[in-house]
């Protein structure tokens, strides 16, 4: 019987979320528990790979599970695999899907990067002119130069949706960028970009042109992974799920002029974002477990 399965995890803690010889990653602690359990003997498929250090707060994967599961889906499986996993991660839903069903093709994917945790960014940036900043990517355009090159596929990709992520007292946390799959890299060279141009390291001009199909080589640079969130997918096969989230990321200290002094507070802010995404990731799994 295949089982789609819902979970979470903290990308700082694996090498990615593919498998890979040697090295700790999502898929691999995944399949380590379902051996454990006897399940899935073919392999776990993931809908959404993720680089090293980029969190999920929703991620889908396919398992092979024994007949007999069905009358414990969905809370008897999240039960077994949550108490074989590492906290890093948590599996929150289960729901059987037929044999046809491809885990890969989801509908639409969410990314959330949170920009206020970069060092240079400037607080108080006024909204207009950072909506304006993100309205460059919506639409279709060839992100060749937002792609770390891995083969020929095609570069042109379209923006669903680019909107400010927002605190219920207008504090600017970063962006929500919605579309059907992205580029290697993608979203981490478009944070960086847009950091780039409210700096004014950059022009409105010069992101644009680099836009275009056959416009000329330029990097705009990569923003850190660890700030990045696979947020919310959408599969035609699999129920909607929650998109919401349940608090608000914890209010950043002010970063200070000694680069030593910031690596030590990036740490501190990383753990506290660490912390606020694992209760999002608890609160998920207690809504599923108290239906």
């Amino acid at each position: 019987m295949k089982v789609a399965i819902t979970f979470s995890y903290l990308g700082d803690e694996f090498h990615g979320s593919q498998i890979q010889p040697s090295l700790r990653t999502v898929q691999g602690e995944l399949e380590k528990a379902c051996r454990r359990l006897k399940w899935s003997p073919n392999g776990v498929k993931i809908s959404s790979r993720t680089d090293a250090g980029v969190n999920a707060r929703m991620n889908f994967a396919i398992i092979d599970v024994p007949e007999g599961i069905r009358n414990d889906l969905p809370k008897g499986l999240l039960k077994g695999l949550n108490d074989i996993l590492p906290s890093s991660i948590c599996v929150y839903d289960a729901e059987e899907v037929s044999n046809n069903c491809n885990i890969r093709n989801a509908k639409m994917r969410i990314y959330r990067y949170r920009m206020e945790l970069l060092e240079n960014w400037k607080k108080n940036i006024d909204l207009e002119e950072f909506n304006k900043a993100l309205n460059i990517f919506l639409g279709e355009h060839d992100f060749s130069n937002f792609y770390k090159k891995e083969d020929e596929r095609s570069t042109i990709r379209i923006i669903e949706e680019i909107s400010p992520w927002i605190s219920s007292e207008n504090r600017i946390i970063g962006f929500e960028i919605k579309s059907k799959g992205f580029l290697w890299n993608q979203v981490r060279r478009i944070a960086n970009c847009i950091n780039g141009l409210l700096n004014h390291d950059f022009s409105e001009k010069e992101v644009i042109k680099s836009l275009k199909v056959g416009s000329a080589k330029t990097d705009f640079g990569l923003a850190p992974s660890r700030w990045l969130t696979l947020w919310h997918l959408e599969h035609n096969d699999l129920t909607q799920k929650l998109k919401n989230s349940f608090s608000e990321p914890p209010e950043v200290n002010d970063f200070e002029n000694d680069r030593r002094i910031n690596s030590i507070m990036i740490e501190v802010e990383s753990k506290k974002h660490h912390a606020w995404l694992q209760f999002e990731f608890s609160q998920m799994l207690k809504l599923k477990l108290e239906n």
